[in-house]
């Protein structure tokens, strides 16, 4: 039986360059905004050139480690997904991938 992959869900424009001025506002590289997140800096590129949507989990990184502004809040969870990558179900419950 195979597994139907979601679509991959597209930004908002406004995510990328709010992302990309929190971490200028925050004085981080690229790699040091990365590691204070918790992420590899190649996701985080991603995530700033537009490509990625966060899961729920990662924008509360990103806000936490970045110490946005409300305004720059919303945004960042409007372009949030929940129930996949580390928000999926089967990570929260522990169990191994099959």
């Amino acid at each position: 039986m195979e597994r139907a992959l979601p679509a991959r869900r597209i930004p908002p424009e406004a995510f990328a360059p709010t992302l990309q001025a929190a971490r200028a506002a925050a004085g981080l590289g690229l790699r040091e905004a990365a590691r204070a997140i918790g992420i590899p800096s190649g996701y985080l590129h991603a995530l700033e050139a537009g490509r990625r949507c966060p899961s729920r989990t990662i924008a509360e990184r990103i806000a936490a480690a970045l110490a946005v502004d409300e305004a720059a809040r919303v945004v960042l969870f409007s372009a949030a997904v929940t129930g996949v990558g580390r928000d999926h179900p089967a990570r929260k419950a522990g169990r191994a991938w099959t």
